[in-house]
């Protein structure tokens, strides 16, 4: 009898998993906020399964990008992401390091919003794949620039020192890291600033006389008022920084986003 009851049991919890992933699947402009509070109550049996969708749109992304209502690798990254799983990091990081236009094409903005604080989160307390990634000159900039974000937030929790993720930003200026064109060093000069600037602010500004840095994205003041404040209060403020971009409740992350609003 108890065998019996142990197979029903099981037999149930496949099945409603089976119904939250499914309700996961399609896009059909519904936000799943249900089916969200039931995985996360379900986290130890579901996040193989999510693991499962990383790894299936790793293996086979056409079938994501050609299938513009295919949504469930939203669902699974967010996910994972709150769920801090370690196992999903490699897979994050494999993901969006996919041929320049394929991680927009598959994630669009996320990849510069929530992939930052998704990054940290999965990390496990090792930078390594992060590093990696931020240093891959192959990869779309946006998406190294989330690994930089990353990055900062490692410091503030004391997973790696500030001079060790200072010193390597320093590096990032030669003009060499990618087109001309580019965002990157503008985006990037944030963090350096955010990080307190002291030791790269020679740097800096050989990189706004080389125009690497477009003063529209953060102005030469920043750096002043950075280094006028000091070090503790950037600190600080970055702490604060990360703290407003957790995920801890998915639905005041997600439940805006415009791809439910606009199909209601």
């Amino acid at each position: 009898m108890e065998k019996k009851m142990g197979n029903k049991n099981n037999i149930s919890l496949n099945n409603q998993i089976s119904e939250i992933l499914e309700s996961f699947r399609i896009l059909d402009g519904a936000y799943k906020k249900e089916q969200i509070d039931d995985a996360i109550k379900l986290k130890d049996q579901i996040t193989p399964h999510l693991l499962k969708i990383l790894e299936n749109l790793l293996q086979n992304p056409s079938k994501y990008t050609e299938n513009g209502d295919q949504f469930d690798h939203f669902y699974a990254l967010m996910l994972l992401g709150k769920f801090k799983e370690s196992k999903a990091n490699k897979l994050i990081v494999d993901i969006f390091s996919l041929p320049k236009d394929l991680p927009d094409l598959l994630f669009g903005d996320l990849c510069t919003s929530e992939l930052p604080i998704i990054l940290f989160n999965t990390c496990g307390g090792s930078i390594d794949l992060i590093k990696s990634m931020a240093l891959n000159k192959d990869i779309d900039d946006y998406c190294r620039i989330s690994a930089c974000q990353a990055l900062t937030y490692a410091v503030v929790t004391d997973y790696v020192s500030r001079e060790e993720v200072v010193s390597l930003f320093g590096t990032l200026f030669t003009g060499k890291e990618t087109d001309s064109s580019s965002d990157f060093w503008g985006l990037l000069a944030n963090f350096v600033c955010s990080l307190y600037p002291e030791e790269n602010i020679e740097i800096i500004q050989q990189a706004y006389d080389d125009g690497l840095i477009m003063s529209g994205l953060i102005h030469y003041r920043e750096f002043e008022i950075a280094l006028d404040i000091g070090k503790d209060q950037c600190l600080e403020n970055l702490e604060n920084d990360l703290e407003q971009h957790n995920i801890d409740d998915l639905h005041e992350s997600m439940s805006w986003w415009d791809c439910f609003d606009e199909m209601d």
